[in-house]
Parts: structure tokens; C-alpha cells; sequence
């Protein structure tokens, strides 16, 4: 009888705890929310945008020349910012 009333107190004890706690996805959902937010705040300032276009600008020059028509260069370059966005 001892056994089982305090199994029924470590049950009603973890439940609680679980309660208090959320569930394990509801904590994964907060901590990838966090994380995407601070992606998009560190993605969203000027000067890694500016890095960013002048890294894609070498790239579109490279291609053209690689030997890719300006048109081929520009559809690689669309490709690879939607493969990014991905």
C-alpha cells in the first residue's frame, strides 16, 4: 500500500510538472520561432545585405565569364536565390 501511494505521488507530481512545463514540442516551436526571428533580424541588416548583392553580382560576372550567355547567367543566379529561399 506504501509502494503504491507513492508511485500515485510521483505520477500526480510529474504530471504537474508537465503541465508547467508545456509539452516538448511547444518548447521546440518557441526556441525555432526565436531562432528564425534572429535569422531574419541578423539577414535583414544593411550591411550583410549589400554583402550579399555584391557576392551575387561576382557571381552573375563569373558565369557570363565561365562562358554563359547573360540570359543562362541571370536563370543560374534566379535558381540559386530560389534554391536559397528554400
Amino acid at each position: 500500500m506504501l509502494i503504491a501511494g507513492t508511485v500515485m505521488g510521483l505520477l500526480v507530481t510529474a504530471s504537474t510538472y508537465a503541465q508547467q512545463m508545456g509539452s516538448p514540442l511547444d518548447f521546440v516551436n518557441s526556441q525555432l520561432a526565436e531562432q528564425m526571428k534572429n535569422q531574419v533580424r541578423a539577414m535583414s541588416d544593411p550591411d550583410l545585405v549589400k554583402a550579399r548583392a555584391q557576392l551575387q553580382r561576382k557571381y552573375y560576372e563569373a558565369l557570363i565569364e565561365a562562358g554563359f550567355s547573360k540570359e543562362e547567367a541571370m536563370k543560374i543566379i534566379i535558381a540559386t536565390a530560389q534554391g536559397d529561399a528554400n
